[in-house]
């Protein structure tokens, strides 16, 4: 799947998105990246926005994994049950959140949607503004079948 077709998709159903800038730069069918510039989320400190940081990671997670079920051909709901950013250092600049997923845990998730119709994905991404590691988020998203 194509990166501008995963950020069309989240402008048109997830409207912040848009509203903060957010393009897919990546996607290899097991790491996403998505980019924020930093205009449109500076906050009073003139630093990125927190809110805009955790937005990023929440979002990263949830791209990777609707991008990766379309492959899947499987009709689904998909939702953050939980979400933690940990805040490493201000960004001062455009970030960038990096997400993975592995084969293993990938087939595991779709083994247990297709056959349960619910499914949950822990995943982890990095943050990062200028070559550094600003924050990391951790989220468990769940897949749930929809006909």
């Amino acid at each position: 799947m194509e990166p501008d077709v995963i950020t069309r998709y989240a402008h048109e159903h997830i409207p912040i998105t848009q509203h903060m800038g957010i393009v897919v730069l990546a996607f290899d069918g097991s790491q996403i990246s998505l980019f924020a510039p930093y205009a449109p989320n500076i906050n009073h400190r003139e630093t990125v926005f927190g809110g805009s940081i955790s937005n990023l990671g929440i979002l990263s997670g949830w791209a990777l994994l609707w991008a990766k079920l379309q492959t899947e051909a499987v009709p689904h709901r998909l939702v953050i049950q939980t979400s933690n950013t940990h805040f490493i250092k201000p960004a001062i600049a455009d970030i960038v959140a990096h997400c993975r997923s592995d084969r293993d845990r990938w087939t595991e998730f779709c083994t247990t949607l297709k056959r349960r119709g619910k499914a949950r994905m822990l995943l982890s991404a990095e943050i990062c503004c200028q070559d550094d590691v600003i924050a990391t988020h951790t989220g468990q998203y769940v897949a749930i079948k929809s006909e």
